[in-house]
């Protein structure tokens, strides 16, 4: 799914996000989970929050043999599923969050 400069604005985005995102992307936008990942890169949950409630979940499943540790924010559109454990400053996923091992986030988990 594109995101786009207009998609933004319809959905009501906040003047800020707006100006970063066109900045950044220009009027033709992205892809949502490549948006997702520069929002995690900066551990910018209430944006990402933001999105994944307007635009909803996806259907993709982003599978991690063993641990899934990073020193960012997990932010993903679809179902995360991780045989080992998950370590990451937040998480919010879109479809849900399946771990073999124990889930931590220092700032949340949704």
């Amino acid at each position: 799914m594109k995101i786009t400069l207009g998609w933004l604005t319809e959905k009501g985005a906040c003047q800020d996000a707006v100006k970063r995102f066109e900045e950044t992307y220009g009027q033709g936008g992205a892809e949502y989970q490549d948006i997702l990942d520069a929002l995690g890169k900066e551990n910018n949950a209430a944006w990402a929050s933001w999105l994944i409630n307007r635009a909803g979940r996806t259907d993709a499943v982003l599978e991690v043999e063993g641990d899934l540790v990073c020193e960012t924010s997990i932010f993903f559109a679809g179902f995360i599923k991780v045989t080992g454990r998950i370590a990451a400053k937040g998480i919010k996923a879109g479809g849900g969050i399946e771990a073999g091992g124990g889930i931590e986030a220092g700032e949340g988990i949704e």
